[in-house]
């Protein structure tokens, strides 16, 4: 498999499944929407924990590659604080508390169209490689 992609290949990768719209991406800070559809739920009629989990997992990924590194995750913790619905918009933000050589931070939260907190989750990456070039 070829590691070396772009990020509209990365991005399109990552989130075409659950049909997220970047809104914004600088270096380190990145925002997603996306909105929750009927693939997405569990039998309660509320977001699968595991959709949560993947929304924030490929966010702290696109957040490495923001800072120039290609990144595996090493380590995932997530907390839960309110259920999403059914058509829900989810804005979810990917940030980072550390850009080191070997490892990086992000952080992720998802709130949703009411700007109430979903989720917060941290991500300890492994860099793989860096990025030679950031073509968008």
């Amino acid at each position: 498999m070829n590691i070396d992609m772009t990020f509209d290949e990365l991005y399109n990768r990552t989130f075409e499944i659950s049909k997220c719209e970047l809104v914004r991406m600088d270096k380190g800070d990145i925002y997603v929407k996306t909105i929750v559809n009927d693939t997405d739920i569990n039998p309660y009629g509320k977001a699968h924990g595991g959709y949560l989990y993947t929304l924030c997992d490929s966010m702290a990924g696109l957040v490495g590659y923001s800072l120039g590194s290609y990144t595996v995750s090493l380590q995932g913790n997530i907390n839960y604080i309110k259920e999403a619905k059914l058509n829900d918009t989810l804005h979810i933000y990917g940030t980072y508390s550390h850009d080191g050589k070997t490892t990086k931070v992000a952080d992720v939260l998802i709130k949703n169209q009411d700007d109430k907190i979903i989720c917060k989750s941290t991500f300890t990456l492994f860099v793989v490689k860096q990025v030679e070039d950031k073509k968008q």
